[in-house]
């Protein structure tokens, strides 16, 4: 469901004429009809030509074109002015989606979910507890929505219940809630009703991955620390911090991007502040990417068995 009515009635409110559009890939497919809605409404709409990965990765270049930006699909992670945010929701049943998790789940459960999902969560959990279960619904990093994992944040779940219950499609934030938590993790896609679990192997292979990226950077004599200029990725004073670590003992370069592609620059190992995701899912494309805990690792200033998703928060 995307209902675009409140985003008019906000531009109007604005007094805006220029309108720029920035939807995910996932939503481009829907571009003719938001434009001719918002130009039936008496706007001139630009349309971003740009990937969005999350209200992090706000298209601000356009926004310097328009009155104001109306970015599609993500909550806000971050406070700009002149966007306005409209969510994209898919509806699904709440019963279907209890019926085909009850018996498989602990008795115990956090709840979490996507953007996507998420506005139903409460009646996931009050239908739950009715059946027996204990639900935990806590709010999410970064965006206050309770159960809303990102990409970049697991802080919605609650480590107190004994597994998780994830509501949504793909394998990366039920992997990451695994790895987050060492508990098991129960996802159910309601679009199919299909249930995976994620657990021991998962965390392992996961593990094995990053520890060996990890031995392979102590044979880097060049490293690269990336910083993003994204209004919701930049951390520039994380990224200096690294650096002047790094400095000292190998030959160190700080690099500014907008979108990260140090393919070019003479970087054996990378070192990623921008979006986790891109060590996690993107590390083959460059090689070796460390994220800034494994760089402590690396340096001996954390123990291995302390190892930690790399949030932003």
């Amino acid at each position: 469901m995307l209902d675009v009515s409140s985003a008019i009635e906000e531009l109007r409110n604005l007094n805006a004429k220029k309108v720029g559009l920035q939807l995910p890939d996932g939503l481009k497919r829907l571009t003719h009809e938001i434009v001719k809605k918002l130009e039936k409404n008496g706007f001139f709409v630009i349309v971003s030509g740009k990937p969005s990965y999350g209200s992090c990765d706000l298209d601000l270049n356009l926004l310097e074109e328009v009155d104001v930006l109306v970015h599609v699909a993500h909550p806000p992670v971050v406070d700009v002015d002149r966007v306005i945010y409209v969510d994209y929701r898919i509806d699904y049943s709440v019963s279907e989606v209890v019926k085909n998790v009850l018996d498989k789940i602990p008795d115990s459960v956090s709840l979490v979910s996507t953007s996507t999902y998420v506005h139903k969560l409460k009646d996931i959990a009050y239908e739950l507890e009715k059946n027996g279960k204990d639900v935990y619904l806590r709010k999410g990093g970064r965006t206050g929505i309770e159960g809303l994992v990102l990409g970049c944040n697991f802080r919605a779940i609650d480590r107190k219940a004994e597994a998780v219950l994830f509501v949504g499609d793909g394998t990366f934030h039920p992997r990451g809630a695994a790895i987050y938590t060492d508990k098991e993790v129960y996802a159910i896609s309601p679009l199919e009703n299909r249930i995976r679990k994620f657990g021991y192997d998962d965390v392992n292979r996961f593990f094995k991955t990053r520890f060996s990226l990890i031995g392979k950077a102590m044979e880097c004599e060049n490293f690269c620390v990336v910083v993003s200029s994204k209004p919701g990725q930049k951390r520039l004073e994380l990224a200096r911090s690294i650096y002047n670590k790094l400095k000292s003992m190998y030959s160190t370069s700080l690099i500014y991007f907008d979108d990260v592609n140090p393919e070019n620059f003479p970087c054996s190992c990378i070192v990623n502040t921008a979006c986790p995701r891109i060590a996690y899912d993107d590390w083959k494309r460059f090689g070796i990417v460390l994220t800034p805990q494994e760089v402590e690792i690396l340096l001996k200033q954390r123990k291995w068995e302390d190892y930690e998703l790399d949030e932003i928060n």
